[in-house]
């Protein structure tokens, strides 16, 4: 994997970390060896390492990349401290695999079809071991009229939904269903999540639907569940990674894994992408997987990142170099963050009305909380909720 000129310009200790944020296969093996060679020489500082690759939640892949590599000296301390973080995300990844076994089987029980997204069902698919991703929470999905009985099957099972839930009357609970895309329950014991999707946030109800219907039945630990067709789970996974601005290197390393596999015709993908407006995050992520992991573009039929707008690069590029993780800036740089990431999903995606995107950009459902009011009076929060966006804004600045 040829350096390239973005990572020249980074730290030995980025170097590393993004030469160790994925398991390269085969064919491109002793590229990454001679990449984790060249870092390693340049002596990175370890201490500023394992901070970003705990930024990035690479413990268990850095872990195995550098095992891979034969005579590289890593200082004694800093190996004993990855491979800690390494063992932790194992002990987690196997947690993990118990509740999502309980759960599709409470799921298979109640006749209620579900879908995996990401966690330890992806990170068998790409590298044969269900704890080398880390991942702080299980991802399912149902479609929107099963979403009740999926919620009473989990409540039944000791999960509980997180502590800024409270009833909705029904015309919020409309409003939440088409603004929002997920709920959080928490296992008994605090110490794993359950995501619940209904939707995925870029899809059209239409096109969740057919995601749906090309689904593919699976089964995983004697459990039953729809897996997403191939060319489905890359742009679930190109969008995913483009919505967050690619701020964490695993999801670009998933990509990169995809990519160097060969597997994949990225013409049928990109085609695909183009019927459902989603051509420019596929785009964008293999500019990407050129410019981080030195992974050469697909020979696609014309040059279609021509028009490509700069800033979904650029943005990205900029976002994954933030040594801190998101969670932790202070209130003005959240606040940036959310534009660029607003504005990345406006250039990313397929155009929405105007209206459409206010409103989902100043929707809140914690509104609801704040000024309670009976449905006959729901139409009065479309101009209440610009003004308590503004409020929640100024008091993070504070």
């Amino acid at each position: 994997m040829p350096e390239t000129q973005w990572l020249q310009r980074s730290s030995p200790a980025f170097r590393l970390m993004i030469a160790t944020s994925w398991l390269a296969p085969d064919l491109w093996k002793k590229n990454q060896e001679e990449a984790i060679r060249k870092s390693i020489e340049a002596a990175p500082d370890w201490t500023e390492y394992l901070h970003l690759v705990d930024r990035h939640r690479t413990p268990a892949l850095s872990c195995a990349a550098l095992k891979r590599v034969p005579g590289i000296a890593v200082p004694e301390l800093a190996a004993q401290e990855l491979q800690k973080r390494g063992d932790a995300c194992r002990k987690q990844a196997i947690k993990h695999c118990l509740l999502l076994a309980q759960l599709l089987k409470a799921f298979n029980r109640a006749g209620i079809p579900v879908m995996s997204l990401k966690g330890p069902i992806l990170s068998h698919e790409l590298y044969g071991d269900v704890g080398l991703r880390q991942s702080k929470d299980i991802d399912l999905a149902v479609e929107p009229g099963d979403l009740g009985r999926a919620q009473a099957c989990l409540n039944a099972l000791g999960l509980q939904l997180d502590s800024t839930w409270f009833p909705l009357t029904p015309r919020q609970w409309e409003s939440f269903l088409r603004h929002e895309h997920e709920l959080q329950f928490f296992a008994p014991g605090g110490d794993s999540v359950l995501e619940l999707h209904w939707r995925n946030e870029w899809d059209t109800p239409a096109q969740y639907s057919a995601c749906w219907a090309r689904s593919i039945p699976s089964v995983w630990q004697g459990c039953e569940y729809q897996a997403m067709d191939p060319i489905d789970q890359l742009l679930y996974l190109c969008n995913h990674g483009g919505i967050h601005a690619w701020f964490r290197a695993k999801w670009l390393g998933d990509m990169a894994r995809i990519h160097a596999e060969g597997r994949v015709d990225w013409e049928a993908v990109l085609n695909h992408a183009r019927d459902c407006g989603q051509e420019k995050p596929v785009l964008a992520c293999l500019q990407l997987l050129q410019v981080v992991h030195g992974l050469p573009l697909p020979g696609l039929r014309g040059n279609p990142w021509e028009k490509l707008p700069p800033f979904l690069v650029d943005s990205p590029l900029r976002a994954i170099m933030v040594l801190r993780d998101p969670v932790a800036l202070g209130a003005v740089d959240r606040l940036h963050a959310l534009l660029r990431l607003y504005r990345y999903e406006k250039l990313a995606l397929p155009r929405k009305t105007r209206r459409e995107s206010l409103s989902k950009f100043v929707y809140n459902r914690l509104d609801y909380r704040v000024i309670p009011l009976p449905d006959s009076l729901f139409p009065a929060y479309a101009p209440l909720h610009p003004i308590l966006w503004v409020w929640r804004k100024l008091a993070w600045t504070r």
